[in-house]
């Protein structure tokens, strides 16, 4: 994730002015969405890998889950992270 950033539009004018976005921080090269008293990883709509950063973190949240299916999936990782 870290190093991605750049490439996408909304992320990466965060990462450049982190102090006109009150809702995100900018820590240790990576965004987060302060969201309910919690900071919530951005992805960046970047490839890693040749692959959609959004589509790796949804197949890992997947497979953490035991491939409990899509719903329980995004619900799970809403918890965590955020992409616009």
């Amino acid at each position: 994730i870290r190093g991605n950033y750049i490439n996408d539009s909304f992320l990466s004018s965060i990462v450049k002015n982190p102090r006109h976005y009150k809702n995100f921080v900018y820590d240790d090269g990576l965004v987060y969405l302060v969201e309910g008293g919690r900071n919530l990883l951005c992805i960046p709509d970047a490839i890693i890998a040749g692959r959609k950063a959004k589509e790796v973190v949804i197949d890992e949240g997947h497979s953490l889950l035991a491939h409990l299916g899509p719903e329980k999936t995004l619900a799970y990782l809403r918890e965590f992270v955020w992409w616009k």
